[in-house]
């Protein structure tokens, strides 16, 4: 399995978004994309700036130099942007 779907919830738009996200990438290319893709999503309401990522059920804040596999991101994770 190279991909893990996740659940994407931003406080800010009131959205929450399913995505899939690549295993062997670095927590930090993750965060453009996924920035990227629900500002695409929603219209453009969602504005290009510095987000953190927290796990909504554990409240671990997600590093930018961590790969996903290392993150402990499984599958039907909930993160909550912030």
């Amino acid at each position: 399995m190279n991909k893990l779907l996740v659940s994407i919830e931003v406080p800010s738009i009131e959205r929450n978004f399913d995505l899939f996200i690549p295993i062997n990438k670095k927590m930090g290319t993750i965060k453009k994309y996924v920035i990227k893709s629900i500002h695409e999503l929603s219209g453009g309401i969602l504005t290009k700036k510095t987000y953190s990522f927290f796990d909504i059920d554990t409240g671990v804040k997600y590093g930018n130099n961590v790969y996903v596999k290392d993150s402990g991101i499984k599958n039907g994770a909930r993160i909550i942007i912030i």
